[in-house]
């Protein structure tokens, strides 16, 4: 077997996997899309803020993506720091989330 070929018949089995640039960009897709959610629920939360309401959701949802994102860091990554951070934005999301349910209710 030649090189082409070898790289044809590898190229037939990956089809459907990503290579490494396509696992970069994949990747880096979901931290844009957050900074764009983080960003809509900052202008959210400050326009009710503004007009006297309460922005609990908001703050649930930012906060259980951050704790998501520190736990798996800690899960990966092993370092205290995410532990705690992702344990701390994991309370902070309980909170909110109840404190919502209790003030739509």
């Amino acid at each position: 077997m030649d090189k082409k070929e070898i790289l044809d018949k590898n190229k037939k089995q990956n089809r459907n996997s990503l290579d490494e640039r396509e696992q970069k960009i994949y990747n880096t897709s979901f931290g844009v899309g957050a900074v764009v959610v983080g960003v809509l629920c900052l202008v959210f939360s400050v326009y009710r803020l503004c007009h006297h309401q309460m922005f609990y959701e908001f703050a649930a949802i930012i906060t259980a993506y951050l704790c998501t994102t520190f736990l798996y860091q800690y899960k990966n990554i092993r370092k205290t720091a995410y532990l705690i951070a992702g344990v701390l934005t994991g309370v902070a999301a309980a909170l909110t989330a109840v404190l919502f349910f209790m003030v739509s209710a």
